[in-house]
This record gives C-alpha cells, sequence and structure tokens, in this order.
C-alpha cells in the first residue's frame, strides 16, 4: 500500500491553521523569537520564550518542544523544533528538518500537519528551493514507514509570499522524491506512486485516530 502526501497552502497567520499539529522552527540565533513561532508564543503567553529563559531549550538542530495549543491556537498541539543557527540554514538543512518535523508528526499520529515556512523575505529561487527541500524531505518521512499513510501537510505562508508560493506549487516537480509516494499538489494532477494491483486498495479516506 502506498503513501499518499496531499501538500496544501495556508496564507493566513499560524493560530488560523485547522490542524492535528502546528509546527514552527526556530533558530538558536533567534532572540526574540522570529515569524511563526514568535507568533505562536505571543498566542501561548510566552510559553517557549520562557523555556528558552530557563535553559530548557534553546534552538539547537533537533531539539524539540511540544506543547498544548490552548486558546491561542485552533491546533490542539505546537510542536517547536530547532534549527541550529541561521547561517547553516540551506536546501539539505532544510529537508532535514522537514524529514524530523514529518516524522515527529506520523509519531503523533497527526492526519494534518501544519508547518510554517521559514520567515525571511525569500527570493523567488530561494522560496522555490525552500519549498522542493520541505517537500522531499516529507516525502522521505512517509516513504520509511511501514503500510499506506496518508498525511495532508498545510505550508503556512504570510500573505505577502502567498500568491508566489501558490504559483511553485502549482508548477514545482521536486527532484528525487520517493517513488513510493503520491505527492498530491493544489492545481495540479497527483503524482501516483506505483501499486500493485493486490496492494491498490485506496487510502483516501484512511485517518490515525484523533489525539487523546
Amino acid at each position: 500500500m502506498s503513501a499518499v502526501l496531499a501538500i496544501e497552502l495556508e496564507t493566513g497567520p499560524i493560530e488560523r491553521a485547522r490542524a492535528d499539529l502546528v509546527i514552527v522552527s526556530f533558530c538558536s540565533t533567534d532572540r526574540p523569537l522570529r515569524g511563526a513561532a514568535g507568533r505562536a508564543d505571543w498566542r501561548l503567553c510566552g510559553r517557549l520564550s520562557q523555556l528558552i529563559a530557563a535553559g530548557r531549550v534553546e534552538g539547537h538542530a533537533g531539539e524539540a518542544v511540544l506543547l498544548p495549543g490552548g486558546g491561542g491556537l485552533r491546533s490542539p498541539l505546537l510542536l517547536a523544533l530547532g534549527r541550529g543557527p541561521e547561517a547553516s540554514l540551506g536546501p539539505a538543512a532544510t529537508a532535514a528538518f522537514a524529514r524530523d518535523a514529518v516524522a515527529r508528526g506520523l509519531g503523533l499520529r497527526a492526519a494534518t500537519v501544519a508547518l510554517a515556512l521559514p520567515a525571511d523575505d525569500l527570493g523567488e529561487l530561494a522560496l522555490r528551493q525552500c519549498f522542493e527541500a520541505i517537500v522531499g524531505g516529507a516525502g522521505e518521512a512517509l516513504a520509511v514507514r511501514a503500510g499506506g499513510v496518508a498525511l495532508r501537510l498545510m505550508l503556512v505562508a504570510g500573505r505577502e509570499n502567498g500568491a508566489r508560493v501558490l504559483e511553485i506549487l502549482r508548477s514545482a516537480r521536486p527532484s528525487g522524491f520517493p517513488a513510493s509516494v503520491a505527492l498530491q499538489l493544489p492545481g495540479a494532477p497527483a503524482r501516483r506512486a506505483p501499486v500493485r494491483p493486490e496492494t491498490s486498495r485506496s487510502i483516501s479516506g484512511a485517518r490515525p485516530p484523533p489525539f487523546k
């Protein structure tokens, strides 16, 4: 049974994303927190900033903080992932981040994950590379899961980047995307993974159990 990765676009603020899990990133050099991480922190009354101030987390690559969404976010859970120093960011690091983010989301049994794009004002080429790295990393995380898994991945972009991101979503063809994962992009025909006849049962309606 093949996996399915359905990409969607959310141009509103991070607190409006309706997902089982919202994921934001922050760098070890982000003080104060910026972008979606800063906005989510504000909505949660500074819970993430308090953990940083207490030395519980610093934003190094691989660090993770799981917080309840509470009344500040539509999502019941917020996952903040460290990305290391800002200077280390690039396509390879972005793909690794997306792979880790989606793997953690699947581990939390989330069927819909909202992932905030970087806050930086990226040029067209950099934004395309960022998107393709995120989609590629997400696909790799799905490819290693046993059995068929369906995941809706909402990319959260600011309104200033919404039109550019949507155009990229419609035209992008991430290189090296796993053949075992069916990729669905907005406004584009779904890229189907090869499936043997005996495992061709649709999983479009499959959904992991809700969070406890």
